[in-house]
């Protein structure tokens, strides 16, 4: 599905470490357009610019120094994506692990120590909550 996503706003998508973040569509794919293609930036320069011409999925999460993030390879990459953290404090994108999931929901479970990110029903990373 390629459509004409030029015009598309900016919309805010939360407050991190008191940097305010905002995304924009770039692309839907999969299933009728099931999963969305972004764009970020954010009230940062410098993590602006670090973000500039990559492409991200709705999934974020907040650390405790930085945001995990889904990040795709181009436009039209999905499945294949990786998770990906942005270190707010030293302003660094270090890729955590490289994936094929084509689950749409991953989601975060804290255990005290480690995050724990569920890329699947039955496939998860593990990433030290530091």
């Amino acid at each position: 599905m390629f459509g004409n996503y030029s015009n598309e706003p900016f919309e805010s998508i939360g407050l991190f470490k008191q940097i305010t973040f905002e995304r924009k569509l770039e692309n839907e794919t999969a299933f009728d357009g099931i999963v969305k293609i972004y764009s970020l930036r954010c009230d940062n320069d410098s993590i602006t610019q670090l973000l500039d011409g990559q492409y991200f999925h709705r999934f974020l999460y907040p650390t405790k120094n930085g945001v995990l993030l889904r990040q795709f390879k181009s436009k039209t990459s999905w499945p294949r994506t990786r998770l990906v953290y942005l270190n707010i404090d030293t302003q660094e994108l270090t890729i955590i692990e490289k994936t094929k999931s084509s689950y749409d929901s991953w989601t975060v479970i804290e255990d005290g120590t480690n995050l724990i990110i569920k890329i699947s029903p039955s496939e998860s990373i593990i990433f030290p909550d530091k």
